[in-house]
C-alpha cells in the first residue's frame, strides 16, 4: 500500500452533516458543562482556601473572572485563528469535490463557449 493512498481523504456523505449538528450543540453542552465545573471547582478546591486567605472572594467573582477569562480568548480566537481557519475551510472546499465550484465551473465555459460563438459570427 502507497502512502499516497492512506493520506488520501475520503468523503463520506454521512459524517459531515453528524459532526455538523453535534459541533452545533457542543457549544450549549459546553456552558452547562463549563458552569458545572467552575462551581464545583470553587467550592471544593478554592473556597477553603480563600476562606483563609480572602474571605471577601466570593462565587460571583470567581464566575465573573472566568467570563473575563472566557472573553479574552475570544478576543485572541477572532483576531489571530479565525481567518486562517476560514482560509484552510475555503481551500478544502474548493480541492475536495465543491458542487458550487463544479457549477461555476461550468457555467464559466458555458460563458466562453458563447463568447467565442459571437466571436466566430462577426
Amino acid at each position: 500500500m502507497k502512502l499516497k493512498n492512506v493520506a488520501k481523504q475520503k468523503n463520506l456523505p454521512w459524517i459531515g452533516p453528524l459532526k455538523d449538528i453535534v459541533m452545533s450543540t457542543v457549544f450549549y453542552i459546553s456552558i452547562i458543562n463549563f458552569i458545572l465545573i467552575s462551581v464545583t471547582a470553587y467550592y471544593t478546591t478554592l473556597r477553603p482556601f480563600l476562606l483563609i486567605y480572602a474571605p471577601w472572594f466570593k462565587i460571583w467573582m470567581w464566575l465573573g473572572f472566568l467570563v473575563g477569562i472566557v472573553l479574552v480568548m475570544m478576543v485572541l480566537e477572532y483576531k489571530f485563528v479565525y481567518a486562517s481557519w476560514y482560509t484552510f475551510r475555503n481551500k478544502q472546499e474548493a480541492t475536495h469535490e465543491n458542487l458550487i465550484i463544479k457549477r461555476i465551473d461550468e457555467l464559466e465555459k458555458k460563458l466562453l463557449e458563447g463568447e467565442e460563438e459571437g466571436n466566430d459570427s462577426k
